[in-house]
């Protein structure tokens, strides 16, 4: 805080006027006595206005403690290569700053390259709508340990999210609730559109269904500029 500053007060000295005997004019003296004036008072030094702190700006990556990576001018596939190798935070052996699983799109790479701004991804999201297959001889399948499905995807849509710089999941990326025989496929990509006969053909079925990870599963998709992708079953396929 700045002080203000204090100016200091001269004391005014009264004059004390002696009559001078003998003058030849015979000015009268002046009258009055020291104490019967008063002093002008000083003027009253006006404090500085304090100043208002502004608040510190949020670090960028660099100031902590890492070296971000400028990303603007990245095309689709340098910037791809770039996600594909980040390293995540876990400290985990080959575990991937970018994945994606029934809470969306979750991003948080290691200090180090670190973007230093927001990276545009895209998240291609396909309806899985799942049957029953049948076996050679024309009879369903009715092993209830590995039953076998058929897959036909539609497209959902095709939103741009961002990642980065911060941790964190990517808002409007979290699939969809799944129905009784309608799942999901979720995939991450840069570049071009992914089509549906890029997608796999061999979803596997869960072994195990719990409520929080909605029984998300990794998948892979061999199409190019693809980063992660996951599937989220239907809830109720012992019905399809």
């Amino acid at each position: 805080m700045r002080r203000g500053s204090t100016r200091p007060v001269l004391p005014v000295v009264s004059l004390v006027l002696l009559a001078v005997a003998g003058c030849s004019e015979g000015a009268p003296a002046a009258s009055g006595s020291p104490a019967s004036r008063s002093a002008d008072p000083s003027p009253t030094a006006t404090p500085s206005p304090s100043r208002t702190s502004s608040p510190s700006p949020t670090p960028a990556p660099a100031d902590a403690g890492g070296q971000c990576v400028d990303t603007k001018a990245m095309d689709a596939g340098k910037r791809g290569r770039y996600l594909a190798g980040l390293k995540s935070t876990s400290g985990s052996y080959g575990s991937k700053a970018l994945t994606i699983d029934g809470d969306g799109l979750n991003f948080r790479p290691e200090q180090i390259e670190r973007p230093c701004e927001a990276v545009e991804v895209r998240l291609s999201r396909f309806w899985v709508d799942m049957t029953r297959a049948s076996d050679a001889a024309g009879s369903s399948r009715t092993s209830p340990t590995a039953p076998t499905y058929a897959f036909r995807y539609t497209l959902m849509d095709r939103p741009s999210l961002s990642v980065g710089p911060g941790d964190g999941i990517a808002k409007g990326s979290v699939p969809p609730d799944s129905t009784g025989c309608r799942g999901s496929l979720s995939v991450v990509h840069v570049g071009h559109d992914i089509a549906i006969d890029e997608l796999p053909d061999d979803l596997q079925m869960p072994t195990s269904f719990t409520a929080a990870g909605r029984g998300a599963m990794d998948v892979k998709v061999e199409a190019e500029g693809t980063l992660a992708a996951t599937f989220v079953p239907p809830s109720g396929t012992s019905f399809c």
